[in-house]
């Protein structure tokens, strides 16, 4: 195993202290993807697997050849202490905040499936509620925590200090972040919009966290003044980024491909593999590590096909679905694809991507199969579009601009993983969706009704999007689908926050006041 940069062509060995390719230019990052030997993957699939998965081991345990840190730790004759050591973190977990990490459950939802037009026996759900804190989240911060743990141990003094952590967020990712890193024992500061709900601030600093808050005149600054001032903490006190996005940190994709890993497994062992995914997205941390591990797991033919993976955001902000045309045109312009002319046509204009789902679905639907079909013949031509389109990645990922927020919730405004998820989207066969706020309550209703799981509004975005996608007659009769129920309301339980732990940074303050 290795870490490759697709953009330049270039391989890295899993001791690199890079978080992204080192070719990096202005016109965008290239993020690291891991590169494994299926052939060393294939020793342990099905019977080491699956008497792991018997023996109710943790899930990074189960799979712990499919990651970075562990192959990294058993290069250096620390498998053991890798094992130990992942286990150790699970158990600090639940000492601090009453749970650790578990392997969640696959349901198959009978009752829900039916309220929404599905028969029986069609849709399955990972209630990822169950997760340390709420949420998926933990996973990325778990694979993140055990890859710098792994170097310390392999380095000439594994007893050198841990280094600070650094994470910037307006939603409820930094709690994961924070009982993560705080049961690891490293140092974080949260870098956060000064109007910040007050019971995140409380969990934070009860957990170790200090929490600085950024002032921005607007809300629509919070997130990019938040990250400005993050980033430059990192250069100045040389501290490492806590992130779930694979952008700005390749070893955060890992943790959260554990979830896929065990959704697909589960559904081979029942012999039900999945047709359709819908995945939430805002950054794209989420739906990257389930890109990422459908890919691996086709290419070891634990499953035949890939799911169609379908990607949902809200009319509020649909960065990614804006995007995925952008691209799409880019395909069709190069000549590697031929689109209808009349979406051709619509691409090259001042387009919006609500309208031209709203007004051409079934056109965009019959041109992403195609495409998914004709991939296999096409591949080499595809994915140099792709990498040309990586070259210039801010000019086709771009920072939504958009005052409305229906949701009453943090949206990331930008979708950091986006090039990564919208080609395994066209490579699947698969769309993003953009659904409405309040199709979103209403998902919220059913999958508390139906099921019995309190999710938060946005954690009900997968759900809202299979209920399009049904509407829209894009699921087959005798297809099966899956969604990921994950992301809960922080709950404070009352404490207040620590006082002492909490940094206000004024607009233009000097970042140097974090270290007085």
């Amino acid at each position: 195993m290795h870490l490759y940069c697709p953009v330049c062509d270039k391989e890295y060995p899993l001791e690199t202290n890079a978080l992204f390719c080192p070719e990096s230019t202005e016109d965008g990052i290239h993020p690291l993807i891991k590169r494994e030997d299926p052939s060393e993957l294939a020793r342990v699939f099905p019977t080491t697997l699956t008497k792991r998965w018997n023996d109710k081991k943790l899930p990074f345990s189960v799979f712990r050849e499919f990651m970075a840190s562990y192959q990294l730790a058993a290069k250096h004759g620390k498998a053991s202490w890798w094992v130990e050591r992942v286990l150790a973190l699970s158990d600090a977990c639940e000492r601090m905040t009453g749970r650790g990490f578990i392997r969640t459950p696959e349901l198959q939802a009978d009752d829900l499936a039916q309220a929404i037009d599905l028969p029986k026996g069609s849709l399955f759900v990972k209630n990822e509620t169950l997760q340390l804190m709420g949420s998926h989240k933990s996973r990325h911060f778990a694979g993140v925590i055990m890859h710098l743990e792994t170097l310390r141990e392999i380095s000439d003094d594994p007893a050198a200090a841990k280094k600070t952590l650094a994470i910037y967020s307006q939603g409820n990712a930094i709690t994961e972040a924070a009982a993560v890193a705080g049961a690891a024992g490293y140092k974080l500061y949260a870098f956060v919009p000064e109007r910040i709900e007050e019971d995140i601030v409380s969990v934070l600093t009860n957990l170790g966290t200090t929490v600085v808050k950024v002032a921005s005149e607007t809300r629509e600054t919070d997130l990019a003044l938040c990250r400005q001032r993050y980033q430059e903490a990192l250069k100045k006190f040389d501290w490492s980024p806590l992130t779930s996005y694979g952008h700005d940190l390749w070893s955060a994709v890992e943790g959260a491909e554990t979830m896929e890993y065990e959704f697909l497994f589960n559904q081979y062992l029942i012999d039900t593999p999945l047709d359709v995914q819908v995945v939430q997205v805002g950054g794209g941390s989420l739906a990257n590590a389930v890109a990422s591990a459908n890919s691996l797991f086709k290419s070891l033919d634990i499953i035949r096909k890939l799911p169609r993976l379908y990607t949902c955001q809200t009319t509020d902000c649909y960065p990614l679905a804006q995007s995925y045309f952008l691209v799409l045109r880019e395909l069709g312009r190069g000549g590697v694809v031929t689109l209808p002319p009349e979406l051709a046509m619509l691409l090259e204009s001042s387009f919006d991507a609500k309208d031209l789902l709203e007004n051409n679905l079934r056109q965009i639907k019959m041109t992403a199969e195609l495409i998914a079909e004709m991939y296999p013949k096409i591949r080499d031509d595809m994915e140099a579009v792709f990498i040309e389109v990586g070259k210039k990645r801010n000019e086709f990922f771009k920072v939504w601009i958009s005052e409305e927020n229906s949701l009453g919730a943090p949206m990331d405004n930008k979708t950091y993983d986006g090039l990564e998820i919208i080609r395994h989207m066209i490579i699947s066969g698969g769309l993003p969706l953009i659904t409405s706020p309040d199709e979103l309550k209403k998902a919220q209703e059913l999958a508390l009704e139906k099921t019995g799981i309190d999710l938060s509004l946005v954690g009900s975005s997968a759900l809202a999007g299979l209920r399009l996608l049904v509407q829209s007659k894009l699921v087959h009769q005798g297809e099966h689908c899956g969604i990921f129920f994950t992301g809960t309301k922080v709950n404070d339980k009352g404490l207040p926050a620590v006082q002492n732990r909490i940094i206000t940074l004024a607009e233009n303050e000097n970042i140097s006041k974090l270290a007085e």
